[in-house]
């Protein structure tokens, strides 16, 4: 059993205690089990967010030289295991649509919690109202699996 204070002279006197304690028998309840186990889902939640990956026209240097004062639309599309959420942001609203379409639910969230919610349609498509400053992300409830967007600024 590893000792309250260690003091490990070495690395290997640290891996025999490891190996001693690894092969010690426990009886652990299968409820710490269960909740060790849903934990352990938390190490990847990073890499299940939804990554900006494929567009965003603020940062298309090509198309803001043609229009650069009469942009007035945010273009935007995050790509997520096999999920594909297209965005459009103005002054009146958000508008979007989550390919392949799917029945679920979209929620818009602030750094200070949730902001709006709404149904995607049969089509997959959803209207928000007129986005907050500052960032935002998206959280899509799709066929039982929730992702969640990066923070963007709008």
């Amino acid at each position: 059993m590893l000792r309250d204070d260690p003091g490990w002279e070495s690395d290997e006197v640290l891996l025999r205690e490891l190996r001693e304690a690894l092969a010690e028998e426990h009886n652990v309840p299968e409820h710490i089990l269960e909740a060790a186990r849903a934990a352990f889902t938390w190490r990847t939640v990073d890499a299940e967010l939804m990554a900006l990956t494929s567009y965003d026209s603020v940062l298309d240097t090509e198309l803001a030289a043609r229009a650069r004062a009469a942009q007035t639309a945010r273009q935007l599309v995050f790509d997520a295991e096999g999920v594909s959420v297209q965005v459009e942001v103005t002054e009146a609203g958000i508008a979007g649509q989550v390919l392949p379409a799917r029945p679920g639910r979209v929620l818009l969230i602030t750094p200070t919690g949730p902001a709006e919610e709404t149904d995607l349609d049969e089509l997959g498509m959803f209207l928000l109202g007129a986005p907050p400053s500052g960032p935002v992300r998206f959280r899509f409830e799709v066929d039982g699996t929730t992702v969640v967007t990066d923070w963007i600024a709008v």
